[in-house]
Parts: structure tokens; sequence; C-alpha cells
């Protein structure tokens, strides 16, 4: 039987000092022999043919399945789009013809409303601002300063 040389005759000189001695150094060396054992052994059985097929074969399965599934996704999607064109296309003449159908007192209603909207200065959310924007106008044109007259600093020289 061929005997593996010790881990000490691998080792360079400077490290064989390092190596453990005593009980803790057998026990060291018996746990190594037998990683190297096991290692031997492993590797000395003939791997499987064909175990690395089966993995492949999952795999590509796998990835079919998710390509399809956002094959049908898109086609869906895809598919959908001229349906809501088509619904929203269909809807619009129907609502325009049942507008045509209302006598032409509510256009002028109508007509009036915007012409009252467009005509206001400002937009009803914003008539408080309005306000205090007058209120401060007319309290404070006593004391607005001319554009062409310096301010006064207080700098003492």
């Amino acid at each position: 039987m061929n005997k593996q040389p010790e881990f000490r005759d691998v080792l360079p000189p400077d490290e064989v000092l390092l190596e453990p001695s005593g009980q803790f150094g057998n026990d060291l060396r018996n746990f190594r022999a037998a990683v190297h054992r096991a290692a031997e052994r492993q590797t000395s059985q003939p791997v499987p043919f064909g175990w690395l097929n089966a993995a492949k074969r999952r795999r590509r399965d796998a990835q079919r399945r998710l390509v399809l599934a956002w094959t049908c996704a898109a086609l869906l999607c895809a598919g959908a789009l001229p349906l809501l064109h088509h619904s929203k296309t269909a809807g619009a003449p129907s609502h325009l013809m049942s507008h045509n159908m209302q006598p032409g007192t509510d256009d002028t209603a109508l007509l009036e409303q915007v012409d009252t909207a467009v005509s206001e200065s400002v937009p009803s959310s914003l008539a408080p601002l309005a306000e205090l924007d007058n209120w401060d106008a007319t309290t404070s044109t006593n004391n607005k300063m001319p554009l062409n007259k310096p301010e006064k600093k207080h700098v003492s020289q």
C-alpha cells in the first residue's frame, strides 16, 4: 500500500515549526487523513452518466414556461387594445347624438355659463386670496415709496 506523505513533509521548513504538536497535533493529523480518504473515495467512484442532463432539462423547461407565460400576457394585451379602442370610438357617437337631440335652450344656457366662468378675473377657489390682496393693496398704498428713491439704511459711519 502506498503511504501518503505526511502533512509536515509537504510544508515549507519555516511552517513546520507552526504545526501543532502533542495530542492536538495527532488529532489534527487524523482529521486531515480522514478528509483526504473521503475525498479520494468520492473521486474514485464513477459519475453516473446523464446526472446533469435531468437538471438541464428541468431548467430548460422552466425557461420555456416563463417565456410562454410572458408571450401569452403580451398577446392578451395586444389583443385587448383594439377592443378598448373600439369601445371608446363606439361610445363617443352615441353621446354626441344624444347631445344633439336636446333643445337649443340648453346650448344657450351652457354658453352663458362658460361666458361667466371665462369673464371671472379670479377663479372661485382663489377668491379668498384675491380678497386678501385687495385688502393689502388698500391699506398699504399710503406707505409705498417711489422706486427711484433709495432705501435708507441704518449704518453707523
